[in-house]
């Protein structure tokens, strides 16, 4: 999974869990969905992401 799925998967269940302000994006999903998506890659830039097992 690509770090811009990661992202869009938990700005949507933010916003799907009513943890989002949608008033401040004068209830623009496309724009607020967007604005977490970026937020969250800014803070994952310096980090890789592994998936997998460990045994």
């Amino acid at each position: 999974m690509k770090r811009e799925d990661v992202a869009k998967r938990i700005a949507e269940d933010l916003l799907n869990d009513n943890v989002l302000d949608e008033q401040n994006f004068n209830y623009d999903t496309d724009a607020i969905l967007q604005h977490v998506q970026d937020t969250v890659l800014s803070h994952l830039r310096d980090y890789s992401l592994l998936a997998g097992t460990i045994f």
